[in-house]
């Protein structure tokens, strides 16, 4: 259960799921208002100096129709990512077939060069409970990984699968107070973490790159796992590919 800073359990609510592998239009797929719990509006400029509204409307008006799963003859599309960065690139193949409309977002939003210029602000690479439990984050609008911020404005109804595991290099939608915040905010594994299956949307895996992000996973941080000194996005490229 979820508890508020004094210990008081706070009520949980029914969330509505996206089926799996259903792709929606955008009104459907996601949540704008109310927001969903502990989520907050967000900046008006990102940290990377975006126009954080006229990204969402770029989104709802023109990308989210643009990213098709199926080409004008009907052939499949598959999406992959390159995420470059000072220490090199990494490339995701992204799951379509899965996760949709959490495709469809991220997609969006790198198209609209929303990451360019973000850092990773998280580096969290720990034992717990005896386990190795170790991965990096970004896509926050501040640029912090504040509670509360991390959409430009619209939320994603969750996209949970059993088909998907938590492999090294699995990319995913960050969560909050409940199953409705994940957004634009997304995690890369460094490490196998089964303990997130069916409980957090994994759209994507890295193909090649992988000791991209374990080298940004292991640089120095503070004791509340951000890196000294942070490694930045230069660029998010898209490739469709047809199949």
């Amino acid at each position: 259960p979820k508890k508020d800073n004094n210990g008081k359990t706070i009520p949980g609510k029914t969330v509505a799921h996206a089926r799996v592998g259903e792709l929606l239009p955008f009104e459907k797929a996601v949540i704008i208002d109310p927001a969903p719990l502990g989520e907050l509006r967000p900046p008006d400029v990102s940290s990377n100096g975006k126009n954080v509204a006229k990204i969402f409307e770029q989104i709802a008006n023109v990308e989210w129709d643009r990213t098709n799963f199926k080409d004008d003859a009907g052939k499949p599309i598959r999406y992959q990512a390159v995420l470059s960065t000072e220490l090199g690139d990494v490339h995701v193949d992204l799951y379509g077939h899965v996760a949709p409309n959490h495709v469809r977002s991220f997609v969006s939003l790198a198209r609209t060069g929303y990451y360019d210029g973000m850092k990773f602000y998280y580096t969290f690479n720990r034992e717990v409970d005896g386990s190795k439990v170790s991965y990096i984050e970004t896509g926050c609008p501040k640029g912090t990984g504040e509670d509360g911020y991390g959409s430009v404005g619209y939320w994603l109804r969750p996209e949970f699968s059993k088909e998907v595991t938590h492999e090294a290099g699995t990319i995913g939608a960050c969560l909050r107070e409940s199953d409705d915040t994940g957004a634009a905010r997304f995690y890369i594994t460094s490490v196998a973490l089964p303990d997130l299956d069916g409980r957090f949307t994994a759209f994507g895996k890295v193909i090649k790159g992988l000791d991209v992000v374990q080298a940004i996973n292991t640089r120095p941080a503070d004791e509340m796992d951000r890196p000294r000194e942070p490694v930045t996005i230069r660029s998010v490229r898209i490739v469709a590919i047809a199949e």
